[in-house]
């Protein structure tokens, strides 16, 4: 009997073992990496090719270094990189000497889109851009016409009050023309020369010439020459570079050298439509070049105001007139009244003046400490 129930035991424990080892968790086993596939890259839509014909207006004349190595070399780079960066195309049309739009007509047929581009002077539009006239006022370093376009320029960048002043067109860049001297066919050593000439000036320069005894005459650059030569005015105060430029030289005699009391801001501005409709890849490139012209523009503007005074005197005779220090200390003590002037009656209309004022006198100071010996 006990052989038999040994037996039995037996034969179950020997069932029941592997049911039992069955029980416990086997091992997972080791999955060999598998290489995923190599996405397959997304190719992004090419754009459609576009051709786009730019109208430009300016008052400049064709030949004036500012449409001929200005205007003209900014549009061919421009152009140069569209192609070679886009499936895009972009030419310019060119109107010089005011021939689709008169002066004071550029800024406002830009933006209603009579021209695609323009370049003027806000002086050319008096009390459109007020807070602008800060940067035309009598008063700063203004070294040359590269630190006067910087400090435009750059002010431009930090004010919204000044984006404001242009919020109906698309601007392209700011530059300026730095100082300004008289060339008139009268001798002109002391104040007291001045008195009762009529001299073409606009802009801040106006209660500067009023204060030397002076009567302002405003007009646009491109009726100069023909009002100084039939007799309309007696010179202009304005930059040298304009003796070769619109041919000054031909109907001036003197050049009389002034303190920094003059200034002149220009501007390229575009359409608003012309600039919405240029694929992203096209205003990236406008962007950057226009940054690049404003250092270019017044290192031209620079560079030409000293060889028009060198023009002037070797092609034409032209003689150049030094005040003596003391004439000089009388005419630089009319400015800084008028600069104060100028912040009071801003403030009076309601306008941060000597906000703007502040800044222009910052930044002036700035780029004349970088770029102050240029030219000399």
């Amino acid at each position: 009997m006990k052989t038999k129930i040994f037996l039995l035991m037996l034969v179950l424990a020997l069932v029941l073992v592997p049911v039992i080892s069955g029980c416990e968790p086997a091992e997972e086993p080791i999955e060999e990496p598998v290489d995923e596939p190599d996405e397959e890259p997304v190719d992004e839509p090419e754009e459609e090719a576009q051709s786009f014909t730019l109208e430009f207006a300016t008052f400049w004349p064709e030949g004036d270094f500012q449409v001929a190595e200005g205007h003209v070399v900014w549009a061919q780079e421009i152009s140069d990189r569209v192609a070679a960066e886009t499936p895009h195309t972009v030419d310019f049309a060119w109107h010089p000497a005011q021939a689709l739009l008169e002066m004071p007509e550029i800024y406002g047929g830009v933006a209603e889109g009579v021209a695609d581009i323009g370049t003027t002077c806000p002086a050319y539009t008096p009390g459109v851009f007020p807070l602008t006239d800060a940067f035309e006022q009598p008063g700063f370093n203004n070294d040359n016409a590269l630190v006067a376009s910087m400090t435009m320029h750059e002010a431009w960048k930090q004010s919204e009050l000044l984006q404001e002043e242009y919020a109906d067109v698309k601007i392209m860049h700011f530059w300026a023309t730095g100082p300004g001297d008289f060339m008139t066919n009268t001798r002109v050593e002391t104040m007291e020369d001045l008195d009762g000439l009529d001299i073409r000036a606009v802009g801040g320069t106006i209660p500067w010439v009023t204060a030397l005894g002076a009567n302002p005459v405003s007009f646009g650059m491109g009726a100069s020459y023909e009002n100084i030569e039939t007799g309309v005015v007696d010179g202009l105060l304005a930059p040298t570079d304009t003796l070769q430029g619109f041919r000054l030289a031909e109907v001036t005699e003197y050049i009389t050298k002034a303190p920094g009391a003059y200034n002149i801001i220009f501007m390229k501005v575009m359409n608003w439509d012309t600039w919405n409709a240029f694929p992203t890849s096209v205003q990236q490139i406008f962007d950057e070049v226009n940054e690049e012209y404003v250092e270019m523009y017044g290192m031209l503007r620079t560079d030409y105001t000293v060889a028009g005074q060198e023009f002037g005197v070797e092609e034409h005779g032209m003689e150049v007139i030094e005040l003596s220090d003391d004439e000089w200390q009388r005419w630089v003590d009319l400015i800084d009244p008028i600069m104060e002037s100028w912040v009071e009656e801003a403030e009076a209309e309601g306008l941060p003046g000597q906000e703007i004022m502040d800044l222009a006198l910052e930044l002036d100071e700035k780029h004349s400490e970088e770029y102050g010996d240029y030219g000399n």
